[in-house]
């Protein structure tokens, strides 16, 4: 089962990154600015194709090698935490080899001669509904108060040791002594998803427009429902997150079996993560893949930027007041990094798990 597991992670992690460059925008290709009609050209066909094969040849070589190297469900957790950095790092290189080799096929085609660029922004775009209510999120906020009282209302019930942690096979191998920091952890974390989730839907609405200077009213229609796709993701992936909680929580004051529990939690988190692939792949970014309307502007170039987008995935520009911008590479959002409030949010990111992790040992 922990070999199935593994796959199936590894699987799902590949076909996300190995579809990347086709779900990207046509006006981008691996960080780079493209005229769109220059998307389907052979050259970069090629390199596309070159991308995926090599992101799937590392993510089964990584999987091999970590299947191969471990021998007990102990084991397998660190090669696992491990294989996973070691993933991030590779295809992270593989991404800046093929963005080398786009940066010079730009200079060397020099697309943009005789064309106007231009910068579609749309008056009205914020008036439209982007999200779906955050008043959804009641029903996250329900659950974790459940979660709360409950725990309150039966701490006599819960046993004076605790599992915290479970190897694959659900066997424990982390217990605290129970106090009432120790029982409350969970909920907490809950909270904390529940702030996150509806800051990150609020995001959504609030990052900056991007319209195809080419086909603007076809790409304003893609964006508003590519936001709007994102945001329900959002809500359902959060309560999902949150009912995992509960559902753990609940074990500490009632017998449940821990199969359910671990089989339950990492197919709770596949789903999230095979969600993710599927509304990418079916969405694109910015919307890009959902067909509406067609008839673009020859000869409109879509404005090169990618001054500001340093090794095309990182965003630094000081004359953008926006937070939030859409990925060069992939789909979803980014910082940028030229705004004070952008480091401020980095910092949090990895304050809150270490301030977590101090006051609950």
């Amino acid at each position: 089962m922990e070999t199935v597991i593994v796959l199936i992670f590894f699987g799902l992690v590949a076909a996300m990154m190995a579809v990347t460059p086709y779900i990207t925008r046509r006006t981008e290709s691996f960080g780079v600015t493209i005229p769109e009609e220059a998307y389907p050209d052979p050259e970069l066909k090629k390199l596309r194709k070159q991308y995926a094969a090599a992101i799937i040849a590392f993510s089964i070589l990584l999987a091999a090698v970590l299947l191969m190297a471990v021998r007990t469900s102990r084991l397998l957790q660190t090669g696992f935490a491990l294989a996973v950095f070691a993933d991030i790092a590779g295809d992270f290189l593989i991404y800046l080899y093929f963005h080398r080799k786009m940066k010079a096929v730009k200079a060397a085609r020099n697309w943009a001669t005789g064309k106007k660029q231009a910068v579609m922004v749309d008056p009205k775009f914020r008036s439209q509904k982007l999200i779906f209510s955050n008043a959804w999120f009641l029903i996250h906020a329900s659950v974790t108060a459940a979660t709360f009282l409950m725990t309150w209302l039966c701490y006599e019930r819960i046993p004076d040791r605790i599992a915290m942690h479970y190897d694959f096979n659900g066997t424990p191998t982390d217990w605290v002594e129970k106090s009432y920091r120790s029982v409350f952890e969970l909920p907490t974390v809950q909270l904390l998803l529940l702030i996150l989730f509806i800051w990150l839907n609020t995001m959504i609405a609030k990052s900056k427009q991007q319209l195809n200077a080419a086909n603007p009213e076809t790409s304003l229609e893609q964006n508003v429902r590519f936001r709007r796709r994102w945001s329900a993701f959002m809500i359902i992936a959060g309560l999902l997150l949150i009912l995992l909680f509960f559902a753990i929580q609940l074990s500490f004051i009632v017998p449940v079996p821990i199969f359910l529990l671990s089989y339950g939690g990492m197919g709770a988190v596949l789903l999230i993560v095979a969600g993710a692939v599927v509304l990418s792949v079916t969405t694109g970014q910015g919307g890009s893949r959902i067909r509406v309307g067609n008839g673009a502007v020859q000869g409109r170039f879509q404005y090169d930027d990618d001054a500001y987008w340093k090794l095309g995935v990182f965003y630094f520009n000081r004359n953008d007041p926006s937070l939030w911008v859409e990925k060069r590479f992939g789909s979803g959002w980014t910082l940028n990094l030229a705004h004070p409030a952008g480091w401020a949010i980095i910092g949090l990111i990895i304050l809150i798990p270490l301030l977590l992790a101090v006051f609950f040992s």
